[in-house]
C-alpha cells in the first residue's frame, strides 16, 4: 500500500489498554483519509443521539495519504467526533508536525473511546504506546504543559528526537468542560471549533505525546519530485501565494473592512473604522511579528509568531489570525492590536476557540448595551470597547467561575437565559466567523447549510474568478463543499488550496503518492458521500431543517450595503440540487447513488 499506513491505533481510556488495527482498504479507496475516514468510523462506532461529553463519544485523530509524503501544504491532521456545542458532527482541522508524526510512527488513525478515571497523556513513540498519569499536569495552561512534557521526556529522547516531538494538549477550558474548549498543538496550532477540547477534558486526557520515525512510501517517486517542482514554480510566480506568504491572514482585517465584510459589534455592521489602518496589512506585520512559522512540509510560512513589550504576556503566541483579530477585537468593539494580541493569548493558553469566545463576548456586550444583562449578573460592567472586562470574562469562562460558567455553555444559553435568543450570531449553536454574510450573500448560504454549524473553512471564499456570479452561487457552493470535503480527507491546508490552486492539483497529488488511478468524477462523488453521510449523522442526532438558518439579523436587518440575505429563496435550490427533499432529507435516489442506503435507513 502506497502513501497510507493502512492501520489505526485505538487507545481505551476506560479499560487503560490500547490495540491495532487494519484499515479496510475499501474504506480508505472511497473516503480517502482525514475527514472522511475519520466521520465513516465514527459513524459507524457511535450513536449520533448520545451526550458528547459522555464516554461513549469518541475522538479521532486523523491523517491522510498527502500527509508526511512532502507535498507542499501537506502537514496537517483532522479531528472528528460529536460536538459538544452543536450536538452535529464535528471535524476541526489543524497545522503544525502533529500529523505527520503520527503518520510516522505508523498510523492512519488514532481512535481515543472511554474515560478514564483519572487525568492522564497518551504517549506515541512509533511501535511504543503508553497511557500516563497526567495528575501533575491537570490545572496548567497549553504552554506550561508542553513545556513540562518536554522537560519531562529530555531523558527519554535525544535533542533531535526531542525538538521533533509533538505534543497536542488542553487547556483549563477544555479540563471544566467549557463547551467551545479547543484542542492546542505545537505551539500555538490550533484545532479550534466545535468544543473538542471539552471532548478531551471529559475523557479526563490531557494531552497526546506523539514521536514517529518511519517513513512514507508513495508510488510515483519521479512524479513526485517533477511535480513538487513545478508547484514551486509555479509558487513563486503566484502573487496571492507570496501575499499569503509574507502576510498570512494579516492581509484580511483591512480588506474585509473595506469591501463592508468585517464582523464588528455583534454583526451590527460590516466596518469598523479603528480597522481602517490595517488596509495597510504591514501595520500589523511591523507591531506584532517575532518570525513567520510554517508547518510540516509547507514553503509558505504563513503562520504569524507574535509578541508585545508586555511583562504580563511574557511569551509569544501563534497569531492573530484574521478571525480572531475580527472575533475579539472589531466584534467586540476593540480596535487595539495589543489588545487583541492579549486575548489571543488568554484564548490559546487557557485552550479557548478564539472565534467562540468572541461571538458568546461580543453578544453578552450587546446583552449589556441593551439593558437585558444586568450589572449584578456580571459583577462589573461590559459595554463594547470593555478591554479587561473580556479579559476577565475568558478567565472566569475556562474556570467555570460564576456569570462565567454561563458563558462556557455557549452562546445560546446566554441569549436565551436573557430572553434574547435572536442576539447570539449563531448557526447549530456555533459562533459565525468574521465575514459578514450581507457583505457577500453567499457566504450566508455556505455558512447556513454547514454541517459543523458556523464555519468559514468548508466552502471557498467566493472572492476568486469564476466565484463572484450570484447566478452560480448556489451550484458553487454545493461543488465547492464537496471539494473541500476531499481536500479535508487528503489531508491538504485548505488556505493553500481552496483559491489559488485548485482541484487538478489535488488529483495529481493523490494520484502520484497512492497509486490510486482516482479521476475527477471520483473525487467529486467521494466529496458528495463525506458531506451527505454528515448530513445523515446530523439528521439522526435530531438536527433538521430548522437548523440551517441565519440569525434574523442576516435576514430580516439590512446591516450592511443595505441588503440582507435571501436564504429562503436559496435554501429550497440548494436543496433540490444536492438531491435532498424540501426538508432537506436526502432522497432514496441520492443515497442510492452515493451507496448510502443502509446508512439513511429509517430517515
Amino acid at each position: 500500500m502506497f502513501a497510507w499506513k493502512g492501520k489505526m491505533l485505538r487507545v481505551d481510556l476506560s479499560r487503560g489498554n490500547c490495540s491495532v488495527e487494519e484499515i479496510p482498504p475499501d474504506l480508505l479507496r472511497d473516503y480517502i483519509g482525514g475527514r472522511g475516514a475519520g466521520l465513516r468510523v465514527l459513524f459507524d462506532e457511535i450513536d449520533p443521539m448520545i451526550d458528547p461529553l459522555s464516554p461513549e463519544n469518541k475522538l479521532i485523530f486523523a491523517t491522510g495519504p498527502l500527509v508526511g509524503t512532502g507535498v507542499p501544504a501537506g502537514g496537517r491532521y483532522i479531528v472528528v467526533s460529536k460536538s459538544p456545542l452543536s450536538g452535529a458532527i464535528s471535524n476541526s482541522c489543524c497545522g503544525g508536525y502533529f500529523g505527520p508524526n503520527l503518520k510516522f510512527a505508523g498510523y492512519d488513525l488514532l481512535i481515543i473511546e472511554g474515560q478514564s478515571p483519572d487525568p492522564v497523556y497518551v504517549y506515541i513513540r512509533d511501535d511504543t504506546v503508553e497511557i500516563r498519569p497526567a495528575a501533575h499536569l491537570w490545572g496548567k495552561w497549553t504552554t506550561a504543559t508542553e513545556r513540562l512534557i518536554r522537560s519531562e521526556m529530555s531523558g527519554e529522547f535525544d535533542n533531535w528526537e526531542l525538538n521533533n516531538m509533538s505534543i497536542v494538549t488542553i487547556g483549563p477550558a477544555g479540563e471544566n468542560l467549557v463547551k467551545f474548549a479547543c484542542i492546542m498543538s505545537d505551539g500555538g496550532r490550533a484545532a479550534g471549533r466545535s468544543g473538542l477540547g471539552a471532548v478531551m477534558g471529559s475523557k479526563n486526557l490531557k494531552a497526546l505525546v506523539v514521536s514517529g520515525t518511519g517513513d512514507v512510501i508513495i508510488a510515483d517517486v519521479d512524479g513526485f519530485k517533477k511535480a513538487v517542482m513545478d508547484f514551486f514554480e509555479e509558487g513563486r510566480a503566484n502573487q496571492a501565494l507570496e501575499k499569503r506568504r509574507r502576510w498570512g491572514t494579516w492581509s484580511l482585517p483591512g480588506r474585509a473592512n473595506k469591501t463592508g465584510t468585517q464582523a464588528a459589534l455583534n454583526f451590527q455592521s460590516g466596518y469598523f473604522e479603528p480597522f481602517c489602518k490595517f488596509e495597510d496589512p504591514d501595520v500589523i506585520r511591523d507591531s506584532l511579528r517575532v518570525r513567520d512559522e510554517g508547518c510540516f512540509g509547507c514553503p509558505f510560512a504563513c503562520g504569524k509568531r507574535s509578541r508585545i513589550q508586555d511583562l504580563a504576556y511574557p511569551g509569544t503566541a501563534k497569531g492573530p489570525e484574521h478571525e480572531s483579530m475580527a472575533l475579539l477585537g472589531s466584534n467586540c468593539g476593540i480596535g487595539d492590536l495589543d489588545d487583541i494580541f492579549r486575548a489571543n493569548y488568554l484564548c490559546n493558553e487557557l485552550g479557548m476557540d478564539t472565534i467562540s469566545a468572541g461571538a458568546i463576548i461580543s453578544c453578552a456586550m450587546e446583552l449589556f448595551e441593551r439593558g437585558y444583562l444586568p450589572e449584578k449578573d456580571v459583577g462589573f460592567p461590559l459595554g463594547f470597547g470593555s478591554t479587561e472586562a473580556m479579559f476577565q470574562l475568558m478567565r472566569m469562562t475556562a474556570l467555570r467561575e460564576n456569570f462565567g460558567d454561563l458563558l462556557a455553555d455557549g452562546g445560546n444559553a446566554l441569549a436565551r437565559r436573557y430572553g434574547h435568543p435572536e442576539l447570539f450570531m449563531g448557526i447549530k449553536g456555533m459562533g459565525m466567523p468574521a465575514w459578514h454574510p450581507q457583505g457577500v450573500e453567499v457566504i450566508g448560504l455556505q455558512y447556513a447549510t454547514n454541517n459543523v454549524g458556523g464555519c468559514h473553512t468548508k466552502a471557498t471564499l467566493p472572492f476568486y474568478e469564476g466565484r463572484k456570479d450570484p447566478a452560480r452561487h448556489v451550484e458553487q457552493t454545493k461543488q465547492d463543499q464537496d471539494y473541500i470535503a476531499v481536500v479535508d480527507s487528503g489531508v491538504l491546508c485548505w488556505i493553500i488550496y481552496h483559491g489559488p490552486l485548485w482541484g487538478e492539483k489535488l488529483l495529481s497529488w493523490l494520484r502520484i503518492t497512492t497509486g490510486a488511478a482516482y479521476t475527477n468524477a471520483d473525487l467529486s462523488l467521494i466529496g458528495e458521500r463525506i458531506w451527505n453521510l454528515e448530513r445523515i449523522f446530523n439528521l439522526k442526532a435530531g438536527l433538521s431543517k430548522k437548523d440551517d438558518r441565519l440569525p434574523k439579523r442576516m435576514t430580516d436587518e439590512p446591516r450592511v450595503k443595505n441588503q440582507v440575505v435571501h436564504l429562503d429563496r436559496m435554501l429550497p435550490e440548494y436543496y433540490k440540487l444536492r438531491g435532498w427533499t424540501e426538508e432537506g432529507v436526502p432522497t432514496p435516489e441520492k443515497l442510492k447513488q452515493l451507496g448510502l442506503e443502509k446508512e439513511g435507513a429509517g430517515l
